[in-house]
């Protein structure tokens, strides 16, 4: 059986949250780079190569692996 985590403060890992202007502009400097990245994953999903994990599988890959480089 998997032991019980304690839960990490998201302000801790991330910083204080982003208020809804800064979003806006986050967005606006990327909108190119993230309408090429969502190209690229709808191609590849229309193609047959996705992952077959489920989402909390994947962030608990990427929590794992981030907190093993701090």
């Amino acid at each position: 059986m998997n032991k019980p985590t304690k839960p990490v403060p998201t302000e801790e890992l991330l910083g204080p949250e982003l208020s809804e202007a800064e979003i806006e502009a986050w967005i606006d400097r990327n909108r190119e780079a993230l309408k090429a990245s969502l190209d690229v994953a709808r191609r590849d999903l229309a193609e047959g190569r996705h992952d077959t994990r489920t989402m909390d599988e994947i962030i608990a890959e990427g929590t794992r692996r981030y907190l093993a480089k701090r």
